[in-house]
């Protein structure tokens, strides 16, 4: 026959009565709640972090970048190149053409120089004005007609340079028919030779009747730029308006009286 046993509902089987025990639930939430808060700060502050440190890497490297450019980046311009140096001359290969070329004595405070090639002089028949400082060249075919003229002369047309590579023509009287000279001009055409041969000034010694010759110490000056025109086209250019084949030119008008001046 069986035997009835009798179990106790909800106890445990040593006999004590078991006594639940309450979780306090809305502590524990809102722990978790401050727990998620702070984690989720956390995160922001990371992210926040994360930001300002990618941007300061950006700025770092764009400032690396700048630096980089500013130290690699090399002048355009090297002046070592570019410096004038006093033994540097270069030949273009081109050639001066003067528009002007003026009929002169060299100036007492001048240091000049006389072309040495024969080619580069010549004698012509030189209508000369002092009161106007103007020579004239005289046409052959008129020269019969003004041969009495005192202001006639033939005189060699000398072609010089000066220091800046200026030319000019200037004219010297020859001996006359009967051989003589005038000292003044005698010493004119030895300052001329002597200028072929290096840069000399000319100053009047009138005490003496002629020109005191003054070469540059300087024996290491270099020649001049000679004008690469030829005579006929120096003078030419020298002689444009001082050129005179017509016996009715108001210069030869005005000497003899027929003209105002």
């Amino acid at each position: 026959m069986a035997k009835n046993v009798k179990r106790s509902s909800g106890g445990p089987a040593n006999g004590k009565k078991f006594e639940p025990k309450l979780v306090h639930s809305s502590t524990s939430t809102a722990n978790l709640g401050v727990n998620m808060s702070n984690d989720k700060k956390r995160s922001l502050d990371d992210l926040t972090n994360g930001e300002k440190s990618k941007t300061n890497e950006a700025k770092d490297s764009v400032n690396a970048g700048t630096n980089n450019a500013k130290q690699l980046k090399k002048p355009k311009i090297d002046l070592e190149r570019v410096r004038a140096r006093a033994d540097q001359s270069f030949d273009l290969g081109v050639t001066t053409e003067y528009t002007v070329i003026p009929i002169r004595n060299p100036k007492p405070d001048e240091f000049f120089r006389c072309m040495p090639d024969e080619d580069y002089s010549m004698d012509a028949h030189i209508l000369s004005l002092k009161t106007e400082n103007e020579w004239y060249l005289i046409d052959p075919d008129i020269l019969p007609q003004i041969q009495l003229e005192s202001q006639l002369r033939v005189m060699t047309l000398y072609v010089c340079v000066t220091m800046n590579y200026s030319p000019f023509v200037t004219c010297i009287p020859q001996a006359d028919e009967m051989g003589k000279i005038n000292p003044w001009h005698q010493s004119g055409h030895i300052t001329m030779e002597e200028a072929k041969q290096c840069w000399v000034r000319r100053q009047a010694d009138k005490a003496n009747g002629g020109y005191v010759i003054t070469k540059a110490m300087n024996a290491k000056l270099p020649d001049p730029k000679w004008p690469t025109m030829t005579l006929n086209e120096i003078i030419d250019r020298a002689f444009d308006k001082y050129y005179i084949y017509d016996f009715q030119d108001p210069v030869l008008q005005r000497l003899r009286g027929e003209k105002m001046s």
